[in-house]
């Protein structure tokens, strides 16, 4: 059949077919026409309003949010939806096979390119935070504003969902607030996974189903030209919006054009528990640099905020990743995800974001085809957008993009000089937010001289001599600022035991060298998959060591939907060393050097 009679018999069967049969024509189509791998099948992608069903390898079918016990089968970790003229990617599961890695990969480069869109919208569903990552009610998989009216079996039932009395809600929302507990964004992969497949023996599979997806979603994210595939330039931005907590390789899904934080946004590095350094996303690069690309305050401090998001297990917040750039946009609430799925889908496509006419192509004059006369007009309206519904940027501006707190009267702030308080409404009224404080910069500055000693042992010896200062400052009036600091050294040095001495020799001298001026994101994640591989392979290593205790990363869970018990996960101990003096230069060279 050509490719042509194939397009017609599937516009024709389209509306009749089943979701498993149009799922398997959808695919056999984009084979034939991009030659796309077969990962890409791991993440579905539908324009119709179906529920997701997913082959099994019997080759029979099932509703993929189809419960079993208390666990549901054939759940992928990520699909895809057409929302108008934007494309929705909703994070199902916090982590992805490999497999589903290198499928997302490919799908967002793909969708990046292609000007018939005008946006890429990656998102936790809200119904993550709503009720305890159960999304048995939204097998649509549908945004919620598109949902209203449209699915009878889906009843509002608050932010606590439909599985508890009331009673209990009232009793949940006055301990947890809006949730139950925070959602988990995306941890990247499974390295306990890794492990029961046998995976970390075998570096050249390890590098190939693993590390290389990896690196190719993180420059997918970003918007990176791959000539490895000879992909295609990307043309529409990408906009992340992570309700809940990122760790370590899962920030890859936050290297876009956009990131939209929430109240509840929150960045973690875990691998040190796992006995792991670096995934190959480029943090080893990144963290160095916090706040350089848009110029902040926070850059001044910038090696120290990141060995301490590195090495401590430091939490940053909201408010921390704005500051440091980690994030582009606070924009508090986690439902503005439904006024931003709103208008991207009714905003132009890339191609359609055109005021000026193509110029007339005249016989005998060379015609520019790079040239774009619409190109100043391109994706503006996007960005206009995401600045509309933010409280601020990491340029501190507001949602009215603008910068006029030194025009502000200083006694309130809510009015501009010369004008006449009486007289001026409420509409009329800018609310600005002045410095927004961040405690990662805060504490970035506090232990400067500590955090960027050459080693970690002298890092640790020098925040060892701050928390002595405790015993000396307790008790004595106005001293409750030292005894709060000597408190906060002894909570760093605390967490820095727990992590794998290897582990974290390795990860500081990445950090090092990633500081370097003639250091690259490319040249940074190549060292960091090196380094990972070598970790994940070690015989007797800390990371075998970890996966074959059982135990965790210290995650806080719940035990069940409608249990209000937290289940705080067991960290491993028993490491190769017992500290980071035990740790010789040799070991550590012999992870990072160049293969």
């Amino acid at each position: 059949m050509s490719m042509e009679a194939y397009r017609k018999a599937a516009s024709r069967l389209s509306p009749k077919l089943s979701p498993s049969a149009l799922a398997q024509l959808g695919n056999s189509m984009e084979q034939a026409l991009t030659d796309a791998p077969s990962s890409v099948y791991s993440i579905p992608e539908s324009v119709r309003h179906d529920a997701f069903v997913v082959s099994n390898k019997s080759g029979t079918t099932s509703h993929p949010f189809e419960e079993a016990g208390s666990e549901v089968k054939n759940n992928p970790g990520a699909v895809i939806r057409s929302i108008g003229n934007a494309r929705r990617v909703f994070l199902l599961n916090s982590s992805l096979s490999p497999v589903e890695l290198d499928g997302l990969s490919h799908r967002i480069r793909a969708l990046a390119s292609n000007d018939a869109i005008n946006s890429i919208l990656v998102a936790n569903p809200l119904e993550d935070a709503e009720s305890n990552c159960d999304m048995s009610e939204n097998t649509t998989c549908l945004s919620s504003f598109m949902e209203e009216g449209e699915s009878p079996s889906r009843v509002s039932g608050g932010p606590w969902g439909d599985h508890l009395s009331d009673s209990m809600k009232t009793l949940l929302h006055e301990n947890y607030g809006e949730g139950l507990a925070m959602p988990i964004v995306s941890t990247g992969y499974d390295a306990r996974s890794i492990y029961d497949a046998g995976m970390h023996k075998h570096l050249d599979q390890l590098e190939r189903e693993l590390m290389v997806p990896l690196i190719s979603l993180s420059k997918a994210v970003r918007g990176s030209y791959d000539e490895t595939i000879n992909s295609s330039p990307s043309k529409v931005p990408l906009i992340s919006i992570p309700n809940g907590l990122t760790t370590d390789s899962g920030y890859s899904l936050l290297l876009g054009s956009y990131v939209l934080a929430t109240h509840s946004t929150s960045l973690k590095i875990l691998n040190p528990l796992r006995g792991l350094a670096f995934d190959p996303v480029g943090l080893s690069y990144l963290l160095p640099r916090l706040g350089w690309e848009f110029n902040q305050t926070s850059k001044e401090y910038s090696k120290a905020c990141g060995v301490l998001l590195a090495l401590t297990g430091y939490e940053a917040n909201a408010e921390d990743m704005v500051a440091t750039g980690l994030a582009t946009h606070y924009i508090g609430s986690p439902y503005k995800l439904n006024i931003v799925e709103r208008a991207l889908s009714e905003i132009n496509s890339f191609a359609g974001q055109a005021l000026r006419p193509k110029p007339k192509s005249l016989h005998g004059r060379e015609q520019d085809d790079g040239y774009d006369v619409n190109e100043d007009f391109r994706n503006v309206a996007v960005g206009n957008l995401i600045q509309y519904i933010s409280e601020y940027d990491v340029a501190k501006a507001d949602e009215y993009g603008c910068y006029l707190r030194d025009d502000l009267d200083e006694e309130t702030g809510l009015f501009l000089k010369d004008k006449d308080p009486s007289i001026t409404l409420a509409e009329d009224r800018i609310q600005m937010y002045g410095e927004v404080f961040s405690e990662l910069v805060s504490w970035g500055a506090t232990f400067q001289e500590a955090l960027l000693e050459p080693t970690v042992e002298g890092i640790i010896a020098r925040l060892e001599e701050i928390a002595a200062t405790k015993a000396e400052f307790e008790g004595k009036s106005g001293c409750e600022e030292d005894v709060m600091v000597a408190e906060q050294a002894e909570s760093l040095v605390t967490n820095m035991k727990q992590r794998s001495p290897l582990a974290l020799r390795t990860m500081h001298r990445l950090l090092q060298q990633g500081a370097e001026t003639d250091e690259t994101l490319e040249t940074c994640m190549e060292r960091e998959k090196t380094s990972q591989m070598r970790l994940f392979a070690k015989e007797d290593g800390d990371f075998v060591r970890w996966a074959e205790s059982g135990k965790g990363v210290g995650l806080v869970g719940m035990k069940g939907v409608a249990s209000i018990i937290k289940d705080k996960e067991e960290t491993f101990s028993n490491w190769n060393h017992a500290s980071v003096k035990e740790v010789t230069d040799d070991e550590v060279e012999e992870i990072v050097s160049d293969a």
